[in-house]
């Protein structure tokens, strides 16, 4: 929402009737998820191990 990150309320409302709240959440939520997995295979370790890099997370003991 470019809306809010402008702070611009119509561009925020305008945007909310595209899509529910939900949905975008769920969205982001997936896109996300997705990314996090995608960059475990670039770098050849666990979506774990990634997520807690993105983090700035200690690694846990088990993580390759």
């Amino acid at each position: 929402m470019t809306g809010r990150a402008l702070d611009d309320q119509d561009g925020v409302e305008e945007a909310s009737s595209w899509v529910s709240p939900e949905a975008l959440s769920f969205g982001v939520g997936e896109l996300a998820s997705r990314a996090v997995v995608a960059l475990a295979r670039e770098r050849s370790t666990t979506p774990r191990a990634v997520a807690r890099d993105l983090l700035g997370l200690p690694a846990a003991g088990g993580d390759s």
